[in-house]
Order: C-alpha cells, then structure tokens, then sequence
C-alpha cells in the first residue's frame, strides 16, 4: 500500500511558534531580516506584536541595494524622455486620462484625496470632549483606528514588497519607514475606508503622511513615563531626530499602491488561527477523556487506509496521541473489538457524531489553513504596487497585483474554518453539560446536588451566543463587492474588510474555547471524583454484603454478588445524574438490590424470610453510608479545588489540564453549593465563574496557554 499523505500542519505551527519565540526571547532575539524573499507569518507576528526588530536586507546585499537604485534610474529615465506613465505624470484611476508636468506635487495629490479616513479627533479639538449637560456616553466603544499592531505589520510587508526593487522607491524612504519601526513611531490609521482593490490605499496613505510629517496625520510614541501618547507626525518625527521625507516621481504611489495592511492582518490571523487550531484538537482529546469515550475512532487503519486524506490523517493521528496513557478514556488495544451482543446492550456502541467524527471534521479545516498560510507567505514576499518596473527588461509594466483576492480567499477559509471548530467545540462542549448524553456527569456538571447548582448552565448559554455569532461571521464577506471610484474598480476583493472580521471571529473562537476548557477541567475533576468514590464504593458494597448476608452467602458467592449488585448501582446512578444525591442513591440501591433478590430466589428454598428483611434494612443503611461517602470525598475535593485530583488519570492533555488548575488557578467549582450558601459572605468574596474563565481567555490572549502546547510536549511535531 502507497504511504498515506503527510499534511504538516502541526510542522508548520510548531515551527512557527519556535521561530517566533527565537524571535522574541531576550537572550537569542535576533532581528527580522526584510529582504523581500523570506518574510513569514511569525516574524510580521514578532515584529508587529512583540517590537521585535528589523533590519533592511539591502544594507548589508550590494546586489540588492544596486538594484533598488537601478529601478530609480529607469523610472527617472523615462520620466525624463516624456514616457506617459500610469500615477507618475497622469492621473489615477478613473482619471488617468488626466496628465501633469509636475510629477512631484502629483504624489502629494495623491494623498490628498486618500487621506479621507474617520479619526477620533484630537483632544486639542472643542468638539472633542463635551462636558457638563452635554456630556453623554457613548453608543459604543469601538474605536475608529486600528490597532498599533495591524499597522506595524502593515509597515513591515510594506517595507518587504519596496525592497524587492520592482516599485522606484529611493532607500531613504525605505530607512525612514524602518524608523519608524524602530523607534515604535506608529502611525494612527483609520479602521475603515479601503476595499483591497487599487490596495489598501487610504491606510496606507496615513503611513505615508506620517513619513512626510504631516501635522494632520497623528501618531502614536513613547511619552515621558513610558506610556503611549498620541502627537502630530512632525512632532513624532522630531523626538527621534527624523527628517520629513519629501517625494519623488511614484514614491507616494509607491507606498499607497499594496496590499501591505490586508495582507499584515492576514498574516496576525493566521498565526492565532493556526494556534487555535490546534487547541481546538486538545480540547476534543480533553472531551474524549471527560466523555470517557474511545480512541479507537481515530485508528489509523480508518484514515490512513481507507479515506487517505492529509488533514483527516494528521487530525486523528494528533487526537490519538494526545490520549495515548489516558485512563479514562478507552483504547482501541483493549475496547473490546468482538464484545459480545448483550455484554453492552443498552448502551451506545460507539461515540456519538461530535467525538466519532471530529478529525473527518476537523482534517479539511486544517488543509484550508495551511493552504492559507502557503497563499499568505507567497503574497508577504510579493510586488503588489503598480506600475512595476523591471531593470532587466528596462521596462515598466502597467498591471494589478494590487487585486488583494489571495488575501480574501485565505482570510475566508481561515474565517470558515474557525466557525466550524467553533460549532465542534460547542457540541462537545454542550454533550458535557446534559445529563443525558454525559454518561453519569451530574446536570450542569454540577459537584453537588443538582437542584441547588446549576454551574454551567450559565456557560451552556453563553456558548450557544458565541457560537451563534461565530456562525455568521463564517459568511464571506467577498460577495458583497460594490463597484467603487467611478468604476474603475467594478471589481475589487474586500480583503482588508474580510481580515478584520476574521479578528472578530479569533476573539470569538478564542471566548468559546475558553469557556469550553473551564468546563472540560470541571467534567475531568468529576470523573476523578467518581473514579474515587468507585473503589471506596466497592469496598463498601462488599462489607455490607458480608455484614447483612454472611448468614447465608458463602465468601465466593459474596464476591461474585458485590461486583453484580456494583455494576447495577454504578449503571442506575449514571442514568439518574439530573436528580440529587439521596433520591439516586435510593433508587438505585432499589435496583441493585434486584441482584440479591435474584440471588436467594435462586436457592432451594429461597432463603426464607429472614433474608427479605435484611434486604430492606441492607437498602437503608447502604443509602446513607454511600451518602455520607460520596458528601465525604466531595468535600474533599472542594476544599482542594487546584489540587489537580484528575492528573494521573489523564494523557498528554494533562499538562493544559495543570496550567489552568495550578498555574492560572482556577479551581474546580461546588464549594458554595455545597455548603447550601451558608456563608454569604465567603460567597460573595469568591471569584464569579466568569471570572475564572476570564482568566483562562487571557492566557489565550496572551499566548502563555501557548507555550505550554508547543513546549511542554502537549503536541510533538513530526
């Protein structure tokens, strides 16, 4: 049989998370090389989130600066033989038709009309900040610029597109905007106002502005006390003894004409997708355990074999190994293959659609995101300015790399795929917290009785909102292209609009899974508690049957009676999961005490009536032993909420299980309910459960929960 594929999705995001650590550690930081052939996702990630430096390839490449300045000459030399040039002596777009003899202050024309963007104004302004009877609070809080990261990534694609020697650019402007870099000079640029078809051209106009100093473009610095303050450009400019760059022929154009902050957003997306991604199968791996389900649905032979496709194969092969040691989930080395007809009846013979089929599910996703990045480290290390110049055909060629739809298309699937990990996650999140589907986990996955907690009943809503809203941000923005700028750009890719609701829908995934890792930590602390009471159980079936029985049952039959009348009891208390403590017990001693029913009717002469009364009294007193043992250990587990009670009994999840138990501390949730709310006082001081899922979230944010996956030997790259 031929090799099954290999997709690499787990290389690639691994790979990218070391290189963007080596990027950002203090003790190995090096910089981010921009030289317009090896710019990836990780570096725009490092350079635009985390300040890492960069330098310009040029400086230290004879080769490359030769030819950066060899564009120059020939734009300038055809400038000079009166060649009709889009942007450079002729008007732009729809009005190309126009034509100048003065090519320079045709650039400041260009950012004239770009500069259109909606801006909170500044506080010098007296509409600014109303006061007193006009004073009211705003409908929202969203702000009109974007964050200073998308426009640092923006900077630095921007910067790998000009180095590449095809835009007529001069290197003084390309140092100036690496400055800016540099020196964390960042540019206040509005969220809206660009469809990603001649490129981000209003954007983009402001970094430009900014570079020209002028006082109408805001930028952001480093005040006196370290914080963030927002001063005109000149000003900005000035505290790092920058010159103002004054434009030649294309230079403006140069810089406005690319798809440089679609394609940077991208990039930040497509970094925390991925990372998603892959916390999206711990999160599965971690509802098998909860769910104790089988990882047998993830066999090679189901994949590799028979339906041989790179993403299902890469998919069960991660969720496999992440289960490999588990013990509460079964295994395909000892599920029981040939179990016999009545040896399960009753039970569902295999795990439901959630479980069974999330690396069906999940494998096309992880395909659509790697083909994404592939797509998206093309286009950082691309020309995407127009008109282009080539040195060795001294020719300058009138085309449209500035069409952003290689962004649209990957941001969109990025965008799809994160709503379906989404709708995955929220049903398996879901299965956990209904007592029908849970296999034994109390209503809510509450610790306590049921009908004074509720726990995750408040989670179970918020996840229907957050996916609902996941949901339809998965829509493509692509198909609402409008004709814009005379139409001229009848057609155009909404990429930059399409990036940013992707960011939507990380914040979303990001909200879901964090909700869903809170309640998987819940579910995993119970198991180990039942896992706990079942051998303490055991233990005290097998006493009571000694005590009420011994009479007439000799120690072999006592043996064969306890596991019978244990199995029943387990059985009908995982069925009565919704009801509280006493209730089941009640019935389901009822139940079980059907075994030793059967038991004496099976002797010669039934045993008589003695044994009829020990089974009531055996009943009664077996409730409130069971009741005092199971109120006994939970306690137990309550008054220890980080102790992390589910570690031995977990696989290669049980690292994430620990950083949120231990390291972020949060605990396993009853302790109130418990108590009745006896102590209002304590109750009241206590964290909320949002608050503790808050705190999860920002791990995520932040990426510490991160560096526990690709670090600690949670997922292994291949």
């Amino acid at each position: 049989m031929p090799s099954a594929p290999q997709l690499g999705f787990l290389n690639t995001t691994s790979q990218g998370w070391s290189e963007l650590r080596l990027l950002t550690t203090q003790t190995t930081a090096a910089s981010v090389n921009l030289d317009g052939q090896g710019l990836t996702i990780s570096q725009i990630v490092a350079a635009a989130r985390y300040g890492a430096k960069v330098s310009l390839g040029f400086e230290t490449n004879a080769e490359a600066r030769a030819k950066i300045d060899a564009a120059v000459k020939c734009l300038n030399d055809k400038l000079d033989a009166g060649e009709s040039l889009y942007g450079i002596n002729t008007g732009f777009g729809g009005s190309a038709d126009s034509r100048t003899n003065n090519p320079k202050a045709l650039q400041l024309a260009l950012l004239q009309h770009q500069q259109c963007g909606l801006l909170e104004l500044p506080q010098t302004s007296s509409y600014s900040t109303p006061s007193g009877a006009a004073a009211s609070l705003s409908l929202s809080e969203e702000k009109l610029s974007m964050p200073e990261a998308w426009v640092r990534a923006a900077i630095a694609v921007r910067l790998n597109s000009l180095v590449r020697g095809h835009s007529g650019v001069r290197v003084e402007v390309l140092r100036t905007m690496a400055a800016l870099l540099e020196h964390n000079i960042t540019p206040v640029v509005p969220l809206r106002g660009s469809i990603s078809a001649s490129g981000d051209l209003s954007p983009l106009s402001y970094i430009a502005g900014c570079l020209a100093g002028e006082d109408g473009i805001q930028v952001w610095i480093d005040g006196p006390d370290g914080a963030r303050i927002k001063v005109p450009s000149s000003k900005g400019l000035a505290q790092y003894k920058l010159e103002p760059v004054r434009f030649h022929p294309k230079e403006a154009l140069g810089i406005l004409n690319g798809t440089a902050v679609s394609a940077g957003v991208g990039a930040l997306v497509l970094h925390d997708a991925a990372n998603l991604a892959m916390l999206t199968h711990i999160t599965t791996a971690m509802a098998v355990e909860a769910s104790t389900a089988t990882d047998a649905s993830f066999a090679a032979f189901i994949g590799e074999e028979c339906r041989p496709h790179p993403g299902q194969i890469e998919s069960a092969s991660t969720i496999f190994g992440l289960l490999k040691g588990s013990k509460l989930a079964t295994h395909l080395t000892d599920e029981g293959i040939h179990l016999l007809r009545d040896e399960d009846e009753g039970s569902l013979r295999q795990d439901r659609y959630p479980l069974r089929t999330a690396s069906q599910f999940m494998g096309p996703l992880l395909e659509d995101i790697l083909a994404s990045w592939k797509s998206l480290n093309i286009e950082l290390n691309s020309t995407t300015d127009n008109p282009l110049i080539s040195v060795r055909e001294n020719t300058i060629h009138h085309g449209g790399n500035f069409q952003a739809s290689s962004v649209t298309t990957a941001v969109e699937k990025t965008r799809l795929a994160l709503a379906l990990f989404g709708k995955l996650t929220f049903a398996q999140a879901t299965e956990l917290i209904n007592p029908a589907m849970n296999r034994g986990l109390n209503a809510n996955l509450s610790a306590t009785d049921p009908s004074l907690n509720f726990h995750c009943k408040g989670v179970d809503i918020a996840l229907a909102a957050v996916t609902s809203e996941l949901q339809f941000l998965g829509s493509p923005v692509s198909t609402y292209i409008q004709p814009a700028e005379m139409s001229n750009q009848a057609v155009n890719s909404l990429a930059l609009i399409s990036a940013r609701y992707t960011v939507h829908s990380i914040n979303a995934l990001q909200q879901l899974l964090a909700w869903t890792l809170y309640l998987l930590c819940q579910a995993l602390d119970l198991r180990a508690l039942q896992r706990t009471l079942a051998s303490q159980l055991s233990t005290q079936i097998s006493n009571s049957i000694s005590k009420h029985f011994s009479t007439w049952i000799e120690q072999p039959d006592q043996t064969d009676l306890s596991a019978k009348v244990f199995s029943r009891l387990q059985k009908r208390m995982d069925e009565t999961s919704a009801r509280d403590l006493e209730a089941r017990l009640l019935e389901s001693y009822q139940m079980a005490g059907f075994e030793i029913h059967k038991f004496f009717a099976g002797l010669p002469s039934g045993g008589g009536s003695d044994p009829l009364r020990n089974i009531l009294s055996w009943r009664d007193e077996s409730v409130q032993e069971t009741k005092e043992l199971y109120r006994k250990t939970t306690l137990e587990f309550l008054e220890s909420p980080q102790a992390c009670h589910a570690s031995s009994l977990l696989g290669s999840t049980r690292p994430v299980y620990e950083f949120i138990r231990r390291t972020l501390g949060v605990g396993m949730h009853g302790i109130d309910n418990y108590h009745e709310f006896a102590d209002v006082e304590a109750f009241g001081k206590r964290p909320t459960i949002g608050e503790g899922v808050s705190v999860i979230l920002e791990s995520l944010r932040n990426g510490d929960l991160f560096k526990v996956l690709f670090e600690e030997g949670v997922l292994l790259a291949k």
